[in-house]
């Protein structure tokens, strides 16, 4: 078992040893993305099949070396959602000593919550905002023009926006974690619904691809749902938690 009591050095130590962990993940899963990049560049380019106008379908290159950095890329991108349980059962692992033992039993659960959800976040970028973001753009077409479809440019917009969509729907992971830890009530955090609201919208007016309303609301209402969803799950946990208080002998206290 792991020290609580952990000296700042040692918490250093900590950190370092999780950063390092975790960037060997992501190199790891970069060269798997690296090796299926063309797996990889066939799915990335589905979202945008047959929304393209006539003309426009065959994607070019602007560079002699950059079809070695695409595939980088579209490593990276794949690195980065392969490793996600690995980083967060770092995140978990870091934060550890700092909890109650009751508290450190939520470990297996935050790791599969968290990479379920960051994945269901890409998806639904995948499969609903790149698609209709590419439908809205090539309708704002003027007449007489055509897109030159850059692999560069289209790989970097849409590995941003579906990592951006898989931390958003990290949000409900997030606010449970909150109300378990006992660092915020469920109360607080109900007063905080006209902001987190308004928050939602500010989001998705930064990290959405195109500036219509539409595109706007289908990213910024799942952001409030995955908050209220969030904040039931922890008024559950925090009347269970306020009902049934550990003797405190029974658990040992976090470090200090």
């Amino acid at each position: 078992m792991r020290e609580k009591n952990l000296t700042f050095t040692e918490h250093l130590a900590e950190l370092r040893r999780a950063l390092i962990i975790s960037a060997l993940a992501i190199l790891a899963g970069i060269v798997v993305g690296v090796i299926f990049s063309d797996y990889i560049d066939m799915a990335l380019r589905w979202p945008i099949r047959g929304i393209l106008p006539k003309g426009s379908e065959e994607p070019i290159y602007f560079g002699l070396f950059e079809p070695i950095f695409y595939r980088l890329k579209l490593g990276f991108l794949g690195g980065v959602l392969l490793a996600s349980p690995v980083v967060f059962w770092q995140l978990w692992w870091f934060v550890s000593p700092g909890l109650y033992d009751h508290e450190r039993r939520m470990a297996l659960p935050f790791i599969i919550s968290a990479s379920i959800f960051f994945l269901g976040g890409a998806a639904f970028c995948y499969f609903i905002v790149l698609p209709n973001a590419a439908a809205f753009s090539v309708e704002q077409m003027a007449e007489g023009t055509r897109i030159v479809l850059s692999l560069k440019s289209y790989l970097s917009n849409a590995t941003m926006f579906i990592l951006a969509f898989g931390l958003v729907f990290d949000t409900p992971v997030l606010v449970f974690l909150l109300c378990w830890i006992g660092i915020v009530s469920p109360a607080t955090l109900g007063k905080w619904r006209k902001y987190v609201f308004l928050l939602a919208f500010v989001v998705a007016a930064v990290i959405t691809p195109t500036p219509d309303a539409f595109n706007q609301t289908i990213m910024a209402l799942p952001i409030y749902i995955l908050y209220e969803l969030g904040l039931f799950a922890g008024r559950i946990v925090w009347r269970r938690k306020h009902s049934e208080e550990p003797a405190s002998g029974d658990e040992s206290a976090p470090a200090g």
